[in-house]
């Protein structure tokens, strides 16, 4: 009975997606940045309550244990991506190659600007890594390779946001145009025509979707680097619900193609 009920649970659907999903490098990522944003959230809050109530033993500990989490999964998240910075140079340096592969110049330029802004990101935080974390290579200044950091990851958000945005401006006018195609087809009763402007609605709502989804945790995950270097007066609790925020979003993600 025991034994069976233990196999069941082992081949059941649930287990099988989570294994699936902490296999892959990307969901354990999110994982581990969701839990380092909630617990930043989590240690505004009890600032607040801090700064309203007065401080206590418990509140002191509270403070103390949430640091400690978010500087271990911050740590943890840094190690896994190090490194990385090689694979936004090599998709940067292909894109500059394809140039613009006759597609779209607009998505193009800002496609090349976010993988160059994701590769300075990557390749200063994985420095940082190595001299300040770990220790093994001397920085004379650490605080300016975060900033080098930190702004290559703002343009790049600044131009995967802007990309989405200006994607979305050309689905707007594929959906005007198919509007008209719709209202014409309807009135010469033309069945074939009508079919083809369904599967067209169809693929235009998913990328309206994908895009939009895109451009807010784009737009939420800039508050994070725009507050780091103080370019915006941004407050902590916002920053801090933001990256909670796209930290489920993507982890949401990542769930969706495990259980695919």
């Amino acid at each position: 009975m025991v034994a069976s009920t233990v196999l069941a649970l082992a081949n059941s659907r649930a287990v099988d997606v989570y294994v699936k999903y902490a296999d892959m490098l990307v969901g354990r990522d999110k994982a581990c940045r969701l839990g380092q944003y909630f617990a930043r959230l989590l240690a505004y809050l009890v600032g607040q309550q801090v700064a309203r109530q007065g401080k206590t033993a418990g509140r002191i500990e509270w403070l103390a244990t949430l640091a400690k989490i978010q500087q271990a999964l911050a740590t943890t998240r840094k190690v896994m991506r190090s490194g990385k910075f090689v694979n936004f140079a090599q998709l940067a340096i292909r894109a500059l190659a394809a140039q613009s592969g006759g597609g779209d110049e607009v998505v193009w330029v800002l496609g090349v600007v976010h993988k160059l802004g994701m590769c300075v990101f990557m390749a200063a935080d994985t420095l940082g890594l190595l001299g300040t974390t770990l220790a093994l290579i001397r920085l004379r200044d650490p605080a300016r390779i975060t900033r080098i950091a930190q702004r290559g990851w703002m343009y790049a958000l600044a131009a995967q946001a802007l990309s989405a945005l200006y994607q979305l401006r050309t689905v707007a006018i594929r959906s005007a145009d198919l509007r008209r195609v719709r209202s014409h087809v309807e009135k010469t009763g033309d069945a074939m025509g009508d079919r083809e402007c369904t599967t067209e609605e169809h693929a235009l709502s998913v990328q309206r979707t994908t895009l939009s989804r895109q451009l807010a945790m784009s737009v939420l995950d800039l508050t994070i680097p725009v507050k780091g270097l103080g370019v915006l007066p941004l407050h902590e609790g916002l920053v801090a619900l933001a990256g909670t925020a796209t930290s489920l979003m993507g982890a949401q993600d990542v769930l969706a193609k495990a259980a695919a």
